[in-house]
């Protein structure tokens, strides 16, 4: 269990405290509601969301995105207070239940999948004083977060795969050995050794996501320096720009790249580079987010780098479309 749970109750289990008023249904959940980055905070008056609980949460669920050239918040924050929490907002696909009870002898947090509707993801957190929430939300804000965004890769994933580009899949499957979704409009624009470029390209807009490969030697090359040397590399042999002389690149000093490992990778262990890429010797950009991790089906290292480009738009949403792209993957056994 994470130290971060380590002073409170955590449980799983259908509780009164948060499901109340329905009882769970064992039939097939409506599809949930709610768009793309969006959380649903149900508050019990609304003096919480103007005072400390309300900035806390605004403060961690609204902070920027990283990587973003214009500024956008990790998610939109709504709320609704609790009397007016009705059937169809108990449908949102991300929902935060505040809970201050003064009488409550130790703090609860607890959390519920596919309650009401799916994909849905559940927080409830209980506390005896505003200090007390305050304290339990930071320390846990990422494990929140992190749920969240896992429950709108989720709904992309959904609609994705019903609408996909079969010759693509089988394409990348044959030349790399994974297997991922790949809808339509997407198509495979290069694919040569160690190097394959998806894209979808429309007038004002671009989405890809390339996968790089690399013979593993040892695991210096999970260093943020040695996966951003390669990647540069690849990128400027691969992806040429449109005027003399340019290559797309990473941006390391206007928005310097930033390296987290993850350990909820599809397929487990991977380092996450958050950050922004250029065309060198030219006028464009825009963000972009890899993930690099050990195949050892073909003892190979991967990076697969989700990126768009819209200029002067927002990109957020579009971003999670391609990073979603990447959390679909799997390496089969061989056969």
């Amino acid at each position: 269990m994470s130290n971060k749970f380590s002073f409170l109750i955590v449980t799983f289990l259908v509780s009164s405290l948060l499901f109340s008023c329905t009882q769970k249904s064992k039939t097939r959940k409506p599809r949930s509601i709610g768009n793309t980055s969006e959380i649903l905070v149900v508050i019990q008056n609304e003096n919480q969301w103007d005072d400390t609980i309300g900035i806390t949460i605004k403060n961690n669920f609204g902070k920027d995105q990283y990587g973003l050239n214009q500024s956008e918040p990790l998610f939109k924050v709504s709320h609704v207070l609790k009397n007016s929490f009705s059937d169809l907002l108990r449908k949102h696909h991300n929902l935060f239940v505040v809970n201050i009870d003064r009488n409550a002898e130790k703090p609860v947090l607890e959390h519920q999948d596919d309650f009401w509707a799916a994909p849905q993801s559940i927080y409830k957190l209980t506390a005896s004083s505003e200090d007390e929430f305050v304290k339990i939300f930071n320390n846990n804000a990422e494990i929140f977060i992190e749920s969240y965004q896992q429950t709108d890769r989720e709904r992309i994933l959904e609609l994705f795969r019903t609408q996909q580009n079969g010759d693509a899949v089988a394409q990348v499957k044959k030349s790399t050995g994974i297997e991922m979704v790949i809808p339509n409009g997407f198509y495979v624009a290069k694919d040569i050794k160690n190097f394959v470029w998806i894209r979808k390209e429309q007038v004002d807009m671009s989405q890809a996501v390339i996968i790089i490969s690399a013979d593993y030697q040892d695991t210096a090359q999970f260093s943020k320096a040695s996966i951003l040397s390669r990647t540069k590399t690849a990128l400027k042999n691969n992806i040429p720009g449109a005027v003399y002389n340019s290559y797309m690149s990473i941006d390391e000093e206007f928005i310097p790249p930033m390296a987290k490992n993850i350990s909820n990778f599809p397929l487990g262990y991977a380092i996450e580079i958050s950050g922004t890429w250029v065309v060198e010797n030219d006028f464009m950009g825009g963000p972009f987010k890899s993930y690099t991790f050990f195949d050892d089906k073909s003892n190979k290292i991967i990076t697969m780098m989700a990126y768009v480009y819209k200029p002067s738009e927002r990109k957020r949403d579009l971003l999670k479309q391609v990073e979603a792209l990447i959390y679909s993957i799997k390496i089969p056994k061989q056969d």
